[in-house]
């Protein structure tokens, strides 16, 4: 079943309508409270200058409070067309001098208000339903001054407010008007961004997808910097199953020829032998076509072997390993074995060391080293191995007293199926490579030296990893 796959183009276009959608209502509901706010403050300078010049022409004469309305108070308020104003003066008493007499106590509302402005020109706004209406009222507040008397007055006017409805409504009409036509470019901007910003991603699968399926080469894509990771990622892993393949044809190749040549003369000693009269030459027939089968056997196994531990090298992790130990149960285990060819294998390790490895690999390792060294010893000879620490290094040897390899063979006993003119011990040619193989692996050195006075002596240097004792 195929997983639920999900779109980054989609993602960042769901993630860009959210920003853009809180934005702009956050800017639309800014727009409404600034619209709303500079309309109330442009009409209540309105009525408010209308409430001043009817405050200019109020005087006190004679004792008597002398109301004059000017015309130009009332072409102010005229300048709302659709609202109507209402009027009123009253004395401090609360006695209606001119106006409507059924406002709202304006008197009320000044000492609700400001209780120390009744003296003062400042006014005082507020809102009330009048007549069925939302009205918009403002009091003003005069103190008038005669030589020996003083009165104050209290100037209201009210106003509905569907001028400043209106004004309003305009206002943040043109600024939704606005706030669209931005959102609408802004996000066509930002999904042409967004398109540019993942083409590169189109043009790696489009250079993925036109390749065959035998090509591993690297990919030489121009990408950003934020999308190299990825494609360096992507040319390893095809570098990792070109070498992949490169081993498996390899292997597949060299294991047939391998096998060919001594298939084809186990098939030609056997015919040989079905004919042969002479019982003599028949037996020694008999004991080549063994011999063929266990190099035979030999062959496959080392070839199964370095196919297991070229997958293991691949896919298992590194974990601590206690050399001495590994070293010693490998040691026990090739005791009979080696018996049975007259040499014995002594180890000389006084030390307990670990290493990061694989334990299944360097056994393999160590096995092939020490067959080798027994293979190639002489008859009630013995095979040293030893383990020390040098400086800050774990040191595995194995030395055996046998014939050695001479200085020219040595730059080539680690080629695979290398079997130098000078040996005539049956082998693969194999061992001694796959050790090399197992050692790189884990970061070692593996060494050719003469042993003294006689023989071979292979060194395998570690960086340890534990403490030694």
């Amino acid at each position: 079943m195929r997983a639920k796959t999900s779109s980054i183009r989609r993602q960042l276009l769901i993630m860009t309508l959210i920003v853009l959608t809180v934005i702009n209502g956050v800017a639309i509901w800014t727009a409404e409270l600034y619209a709303n706010r500079a309309a109330k403050l442009s009409y209540d300078r309105l009525i408010h200058g209308a409430a001043l010049q009817i405050a200019e022409n109020i005087n006190l004469l004679d004792h008597k409070v002398m109301v004059d309305l000017p015309v130009s108070a009332f072409e102010t308020l005229a300048l709302a067309p659709e609202d109507r104003a209402y009027y009123s003066v009253t004395s401090e008493k609360g006695i209606l001098l001119t106006g409507y007499e059924d406002l709202p106590n304006a008197s009320h509302a000044v000492k609700k208000d400001s209780s120390t402005q009744e003296s003062s020109a400042e006014p005082v706004y507020f809102d009330r339903v009048y007549r069925g209406e939302d009205v918009r009222f403002i009091t003003l507040t005069k103190r008038l001054i005669e030589s020996d008397n003083s009165e104050v007055v209290h100037v209201t006017i009210g106003q509905t407010i569907l001028a400043r409805k209106q004004l309003a409504d305009e206002m943040g009409g043109l600024v939704i008007q606005f706030l669209i036509t931005f959102f609408c470019i802004t996000l066509g901007l930002l999904m042409f961004g967004i398109w540019r910003v993942l083409r590169p991603l189109k043009s790696l699968r489009r250079a993925i997808e036109q390749r065959s399926s035998t090509e591993l080469t690297p990919l030489n894509t121009d990408v950003p910097s934020e999308i190299r990771p990825l494609l360096e990622t992507v040319n390893f892993f095809m570098s990792q199953l070109n070498m992949t393949l490169e081993r498996l044809k390899r292997f597949t190749s060299e294991a047939a020829h391998q096998l060919r040549t001594p298939l084809a003369g186990v098939n030609l000693q056997a015919q040989n032998a079905l004919v042969e009269q002479d019982e003599f030459k028949r037996q020694q027939q008999l004991r080549d076509i063994i011999k063929s089968s266990e190099l035979l056997t030999d062959t496959v196994n080392h070839l199964l072997e370095e196919a297991t531990l070229t997958h293991r090298m691949r896919s298992q992790a590194f974990h601590q390993v206690q050399l001495d130990v590994l070293t010693k149960d490998v040691c026990r285990s090739l005791v009979v074995w080696a018996l049975e060819s007259e040499v014995e294998i002594e180890y000389l390790g006084q030390i307990s060391a670990s290493c990061l490895g694989d334990d299944v690999a360097l056994t393999q390792m160590l096995r092939n080293i020490i067959e080798n060294a027994v293979k190639y010893s002489p008859k009630q000879s013995v095979v040293q191995v030893n383990l020390y620490r040098e400086q800050e290094l774990l040191c595995l040897t194995v030395a055996d007293h046998g014939n050695g390899i001479s200085d020219e063979d040595k730059q080539h006993v680690f080629k695979r199926f290398y079997r130098s003119k000078h040996n005539h011990t049956v082998g693969t040619g194999i061992g001694l490579s796959i050790a090399k193989e197992v050692a790189e692996h884990h970061g070692a050195r593996l060494m050719l030296a003469d042993n003294q006075p006689r023989g071979l002596l292979i060194k395998v240097v570690f960086e340890a990893s534990g403490e030694a004792v």
